[in-house]
């Protein structure tokens, strides 16, 4: 079998930007979905503002030099905000899929 046919035969086109909308608009969130995406957002833009907020000394050649004479962006800072607020977003998420989940099951066999 040639290799071509078979990229021919698998091939798909890319969604058309109105099947993109239309499927982020069946979405629908409940609280906690809500407010992890919101947490998540503006712990984002907390970790650029703390990372600037907090900056660091650049490295000098004298070890007891207690001047600092040059900042630069706080990189470090920045990332653990992200990855903190990142695990903390999606486990509140998680939880809210969780509960719309166990609602889906109550409605069901409410339904019985």
């Amino acid at each position: 079998m040639d290799l071509f046919d078979e990229i021919h035969k698998v091939k798909q086109d890319f969604p058309k930007k109105k099947v993109i909308t239309d499927e982020l608009n069946k979405q629908s969130f409940n609280f906690y979905q809500g407010f992890a995406i919101t947490l998540f957002v503006v712990l984002f833009f907390l970790g650029i503002f703390l990372g600037n907020l907090f900056a660091t000394c650049q490295a000098s050649s004298y070890f007891s030099s207690d001047e600092c004479l040059v900042t630069e962006f706080n990189f470090s800072l920045m990332i653990v905000v992200w990855f903190a607020g990142f695990l903390v977003s999606t486990f509140i998420y998680a939880i809210g899929h969780i509960i719309e989940l166990l609602k889906d099951i109550d409605d069901k066999l409410t339904k019985k």
